[in-house]
């Protein structure tokens, strides 16, 4: 045993199914030694017929066991029992387990209701061990567990009202929509798995994301997982969202405890808007008041830009563009970002500004609104700062909108009077 080293579990004291150290090995005709409770499962409860590594078919189904490998196991437990090596919870770095066999058994747990909830437990903690190492276990393959867990959330969980009600059911969805979170499969899986049965998983997961009876955290990893899908799939899958989406999203945008939730939310806003009546449904549904709230409290950078961003967009839209101007705050929450956030803040800053008053050149309550919340002010700043041609080219043309009545205010800059 000198020659083992104190802080690695030997790979050969780990089950290949269950990826613990085994406490009763046993070995089967084909050579393989497995933990006697796996291989039984493996066996007995699924009926399989193969080894679980070689794939060979078994004609002898008895189990020997592997006196000398559980001495072993034994001495090392003895030598390790003070030190936190001797837990039986186990990272890549220790073993490289079979992918198939481990994929089958889950898929087998998945299948019975009373085994989903603890397999997929299991499957999380395992990658929550070794997420961002570079050595992450090998039987983890994302494209093969996100298609699977895929799967386990649309047939639970179909567009509108769920299947099933049941408390179990709530905590499956919650399970296998967070371990979702963590997988990073390839785009190609990703659109494939998404768009399959006409979209039926980005269905199942806006209905969660806004309709479902579930926490908040499992509408936030409705969300996280939404947001890559809406960048890889086709635009036709984008179109079909509905107002009570737009209605239900404002919990994940405003809770201050998740910012990767309302991040998630945002960048989803930005994919889908450009698509269908997508930005005529966000409108009706109240988005554009909750922006400007969060806009005016926000001094996040990324946030911000994205916020302006979407605002920018729905105001494309004559009912947009008068829901902004309806908020008593909407222009002084635009004119307090720029010069202050980025050069993109200021950009989308100005556009979203001459986008709202390009169409408003005769209302002389909405130049007078803007001269009075210092926008004419903040506009000749820009001009006058160092923000890109583009974005002053822009400013110098809203100047231009209502210059016969700001021009006759003492609080217009002298400078820039006709």
């Amino acid at each position: 045993m000198d020659g083992f080293d104190h802080h690695v579990v030997p790979s050969f004291f780990i089950c290949p199914i269950s990826l613990q150290v085994m406490k009763d090995p046993v070995t089967i005709s084909t050579g393989m030694t497995f933990d006697r409770e796996s291989i039984q499962k493996w066996l007995f409860s699924y009926k399989n017929i193969t080894c679980p590594i070689t794939k060979q078919p078994l004609s002898d189904f008895r189990l020997t066991p592997n006196s000398n490998l559980l001495r072993l196991i034994q001495s090392w437990h003895l030598q390790h029992a003070s030190s936190s090596t001797s837990s039986l919870t186990i990272t890549a770095k220790f073993v490289e387990p079979n992918h198939d066999a481990l994929m089958k058994m889950l898929l087998e747990e998945i299948q019975q209701p009373l085994l989903q909830v603890k397999s997929l437990r299991k499957m999380k903690s395992i990658i929550q061990e070794n997420h961002g190492d570079d050595n992450r276990i090998s039987c983890i393959r994302d494209d093969g567990l996100f298609s699977l867990l895929a799967s386990l959330v649309v047939k639970t969980e179909l567009p509108g009202t769920p299947q099933i009600t049941g408390n179990d059911t709530l905590v499956t969805i919650a399970e296998a929509v967070s371990l979702l979170c963590l997988l990073r499969p390839s785009d190609e899986t990703l659109r494939m798995v998404s768009e399959k049965e006409n979209g039926l998983l980005i269905c199942s997961l806006c209905s969660i994301m806004t309709q479902y009876l579930s926490n908040l955290q499992t509408r936030i990893h409705a969300a996280l997982v939404l947001k890559p899908i809406f960048e890889v799939v086709d635009g036709i899958y984008k179109e079909g969202l509905k107002v009570e989406f737009f209605e239900n999203i404002f919990e994940i945008l405003k809770d201050q405890n998740s910012k990767h939730g309302s991040m998630a939310v945002l960048a989803i806003l930005m994919e889908v808007l450009s698509y269908g009546k997508n930005k005529e449904k966000a409108i009706k549904g109240g988005l554009i008041p909750i922006l400007i709230e969060l806009l005016a409290e926000d001094n996040e950078r990324r946030a911000c830009e994205m916020m302006l961003v979407v605002l920018e967009k729905l105001c494309q839209k004559a009912e947009g563009r008068a829901a902004f101007l309806t908020h008593p705050a909407g222009m002084a929450a635009v004119l307090s970002k720029i010069l202050k956030v980025s050069h993109v803040g200021d950009d989308k800053s100005i556009s979203l500004l001459s986008c709202v008053l390009r169409f408003c050149i005769r209302s002389e309550a909405v130049a007078q609104e803007f001269m009075e919340v210092g926008g004419v002010t903040k506009i000749c700043m820009v001009i006058q700062s160092e923000c890109n041609s583009k974005t002053k080219e822009k400013a110098r043309q809203i100047l231009g909108f209502h210059l016969k009545t700001w021009n006759k205010s003492p609080c217009f800059p002298s400078s820039f009077k006709a």
